[in-house]
């Protein structure tokens, strides 16, 4: 049977550059997901092997801790990075005295004992997202002999009644030296302390890094260590929180250095300054928040004028940005590039503040606290100021704040526009020419 030349010549075509494309892109796709995985399975594979090392590097440090001995066991938190240890690695170790059966913290026990020290120790690395951990009990080799001794148990607790770890405990005994120590809270933020010499008071002091506490001498206090007594001493430390001020209309800007005043809501009674431009930190989170407005004159609060004034909340350990109210003003009849200086009017001392410079078209926007308010502003020699007719205060409810207008004259007094020619009149004839 014979062949056809037409089959023949079309088997030997090949591939077409579309097939060759599709196959490449194929390929490609594949070889991206075959990386993918095997990328993904190294990574497994490290973190896994990281994970055992951390491990070991626990138990390693558990049984240091076994071979010290309970007596010399530091209580409370310590960090270390034990020899061996492979670079990067840090060992948190947490002590603690219980008794037998004592299920809750030191701090919460009504009697706690001294059975056992119980420790958790995690080893932790870079590459690791959560520690290897490694709990376990360590009995004294004698049991301790606390008859005649008094006993302290310094607890730790946030805005929220949480417990603070990491909070650094100094202890003061000038009369019994032994009843000094530093050392750090746990997980339970508490730290307990068994054996003290009697007779006599322990000054205490705490801290901890970006914390306050809730009064200007919270982080101190004084507790009598007398005979087989327990002192429990409580300490109010939280991350501390910060304000930073803004106005609340974002086409008119306060100027920098515009007074602020603020309560917190809790108290309401003692008020705050701060000023536009210098965040407020080192602050108590209180759940309440406080309550904010521009100016630092009678007239400046919105109680004056029956209006409500804004509340915030503050975010312990962070800073919060408060939109102040203000009155939106619009300055214009400037020439370009002239700064404009509000002066508060009124019986009370404010800093004059400058509101800005005009722009391309003579124009300034900003906002200011309630109360009365003049403008100067200068130019070539000239100098100008505009009172305002009524002093700037909340709207009436349900209405919108209008803003108010200055019109200033500097700009036409330096460019005053041509003045029309007389009506009639034809500059083309000779003076004195008769009319045609």
């Amino acid at each position: 049977m014979g062949c056809d030349v037409d089959d023949l010549g079309r088997s030997d075509e090949g591939f077409t550059l579309i097939e060759v494309l599709a196959a490449v892109v194929i390929f490609i796709a594949v070889s991206a997901a075959t990386v993918g995985i095997l990328l993904m399975s190294l990574r497994t594979i490290d973190e896994n092997n990281e994970r055992v090392l951390a491990a070991n590097v626990a138990r390693s440090q558990v049984e240091y801790l076994r071979t010290l001995g309970a007596a010399n066991i530091t209580p409370g938190l310590t960090y270390d990075q034990p020899p061996g240890t492979p670079p990067g690695y840090v060992v948190e170790t947490s002590a603690q005295w219980v008794g037998v059966g004592q299920d809750v913290s030191s701090c919460e026990a009504a009697s706690p004992g001294q059975a056992y020290l119980r420790v958790r120790v995690a080893a932790t690395s870079p590459e690791l997202g959560a520690p290897a951990v490694v709990d376990t009990i360590i009995t004294p080799d004698v049991a301790g002999d606390y008859e005649g001794t008094a006993a302290i148990a310094i607890s730790v607790i946030d805005h929220q009644g949480q417990p603070v770890s990491g909070v650094t405990v100094d202890s003061l005994d000038p009369y019994n030296p032994e009843n000094s120590f530093t050392y750090v809270t746990g997980d339970d933020g508490c730290l307990y302390i068994p054996g003290l010499t009697a007779g006599g008071d322990i000054d205490i002091e705490v801290s901890r890094d970006g914390y306050v506490s809730s009064t200007p001498t919270g982080t101190q206090g004084t507790s009598s260590l007398d005979v087989g007594s327990l002192a429990k001493p409580t300490f109010s430390l939280a991350p501390a929180a910060g304000i930073e001020w803004t106005s609340a209309l974002a086409g008119f800007p306060l100027a920098s250095g515009t007074p602020v005043t603020w309560r917190v809501n809790e108290t309401g009674a003692v008020a705050e300054e701060g000023s536009l431009g210098t965040a407020v930190t080192g602050q108590w989170p209180t759940l309440s928040g406080f309550s904010a407005w521009a100016g630092s004159c009678p007239d400046a609060d919105p109680e004056e004028y029956a209006a409500a004034r804004s509340s915030y909340d503050f975010s312990a350990g962070e800073t919060v940005v408060a939109a102040l109210e203000v009155r939106p003003v619009r300055i214009s009849g400037l020439p370009e590039g002239v700064e404009v200086t509000a002066q508060h009017v009124g019986g009370c001392a404010t800093p004059d503040l400058v509101i800005g410079a005009s722009d391309d078209e003579g124009v300034v926007q900003a906002g200011l606290p309630n109360g009365d308010w003049r403008f100067t502003a200068e130019a070539e020699g000239l100098t100008e100021t505009v009172a305002l007719d009524n002093p700037l205060a909340p709207p009436a409810e349900g209405e919108e704040d209008a803003v108010t207008l200055v019109e200033f004259t500097l700009a036409e007094q330096l460019a005053p526009s041509p003045s029309p020619s007389p009506s009639g009149s034809d500059s083309s004839l000779p003076s004195g020419s008769p009319s045609p």
